[in-house]
């Protein structure tokens, strides 16, 4: 397979990144309406996520926010995003570079994306590729192995002229 010189994933992630800020913006303007719930899944070591220590001892890998009744102070940068939202009683501040996300999903109306797909799916894609192309190359030499002997065959012409005077 060809390199892709172009970056289709960083494209593609991009694109994916515009959709989260453009829902969030929408949320902070008009607060989430009817049963729209947004569930944010993040990874906790990725540079920029900041989490309290309790939040961090906890949450190791990876942690799934949810916003829809009590959330606050919702601010949306270039990188990033951040949120007041309350853990056993206590307010407290995430920050999330978009970077970090792996999920975002609005369950209420059937949405979600999945950043860890893209690269996944492009390996499998390449190895499924491989394989179809390996096997469509052994059909085709299969085939061609096959008309090779009929053609190759050789008939004596003493044979044929018994054959043709019976």
């Amino acid at each position: 397979m060809t390199e892709d010189l172009i970056g289709y994933n960083d494209i593609i992630n991009k694109s994916m990144i515009n959709i989260v800020v453009d829902v969030l913006k929408k949320i902070k303007k008009n607060g989430l309406q009817g049963e729209h719930q947004i569930y944010v899944t993040f990874l906790t070591n990725v540079s920029g996520v900041l989490i309290s220590k309790s939040l961090k001892n906890k949450f190791r890998e990876e942690m799934t926010i949810m916003l829809q009744h009590q959330f606050s102070e919702l601010e949306i940068k270039s990188n990033y995003f951040s949120v007041i939202l309350h853990f056993d009683n206590k307010p407290e501040k995430i920050v999330v570079p978009y970077t970090a996300m792996t999920k975002f999903v609005d369950p209420a109306v059937n949405f979600g994306i999945d950043f860890t797909l893209e690269s996944q799916k492009d390996s499998h894609r390449v190895e499924l590729s491989q394989q179809l192309a390996n096997e469509n190359l052994a059909r085709v030499n299969e085939e061609q192995k096959g008309e090779y002997e009929k053609t190759a065959e050789i008939v004596s012409l003493k044979e044929f002229m018994k054959e043709t005077n019976k």
